[in-house]
């Protein structure tokens, strides 16, 4: 009987393990084939043709990018694409907590801390980029930012007073501190960036690949993406041995679950 239950136990676990494998390998092998199949632009010239072509899914290698009405803050030097200011207050909390002693009698107590916390943020935005020499609305492209280091040199220490700061404040680390209680952190996108674009592109249109919302960047090269996609596809069929490794644990264990139910 034993044999019976740690067999149909193998056979049902391996089916499930091998359904479920196959959709997984199913889908790495159809998401590496979307990009292995791409069109492929090294340059302008090439994206220029593709585009007049209606060339559809391709790999924009290394594109220039850049800020057709580049954005500013008055107390910042530079101009980016996109820049965003955050405040922060160092804020006073208190909670309560609740302790109970050996002989069961419970003690409240008040514990006091303080924190810097989110206290809004204004942000600014270029309206378009120019993806090679392309104009695009910059909502349709999903930029990276950064943290913008204010020690070098990007922060404009002669502002003292004006619409936005009221006191002169000071430079410590990538926050500006106006007081004790409140400081200001930036985050922020180049003027020109140098990426890698997966798009859809159609005569004098680039638009997102199918599914995606937004047209996706990398610092990867194309060739880099493609390779991780079949690694990825490569290393997935992996899944079909450890499914049936785990199906033949789970009858050993219910062969020696019925061997000791029996003793």
């Amino acid at each position: 009987m034993k044999w019976i239950i740690s067999l149909v136990t193998f056979i049902v676990a391996a089916s499930l393990g091998f359904i479920l494998s196959n959709n997984f390998i199913s889908n790495a092998n159809q998401q590496a084939s979307y990009y292995q199949t791409m069109q492929v632009a090294n340059d302008t010239d090439r994206m220029k043709y593709l585009m007049s072509t209606s060339g559809g899914r391709t790999g924009i290698n290394k594109a220039k990018i850049h800020a057709v009405d580049s954005v500013k803050l008055d107390e910042l030097n530079e101009n980016y694409q996109y820049i965003e200011r955050t405040r922060e207050e160092y804020t006073m909390h208190t909670e309560t907590y609740t302790t109970t002693d050996s002989k069961g009698h419970s003690t409240t107590h008040t514990r006091t801390y303080w924190s810097w916390d989110y206290a809004g943020s204004e942000s600014k935005q270029a309206k378009y980029v120019a993806v090679n020499g392309f104009k695009i609305k910059s909502s349709t492209i999903d930029l990276p930012q950064y943290d913008l280091d204010l020690k070098d040199n990007m922060f404009n220490k002669n502002i003292e007073y004006g619409m936005f700061f009221k006191h002169k404040g000071s430079v410590r680390g990538n926050y500006y501190y106006v007081g004790s209680d409140t400081r200001y952190k930036y985050s922020f996108t180049p003027v020109d960036s140098k990426l890698t674009l997966f798009a859809v592109l159609g005569r004098n249109k680039i638009s997102p690949l199918q599914g995606e919302n937004i047209i996706n960047t990398t610092k990867k090269t194309v060739k880099q993406v493609k390779k991780g996609y079949n690694d990825s596809a490569k290393k997935a069929h992996f899944i079909y041995f450890l499914s049936f490794v785990l199906s033949l644990l789970l009858s050993i264990g219910a062969w020696f679950a019925c061997n000791e139910i029996n003793k």
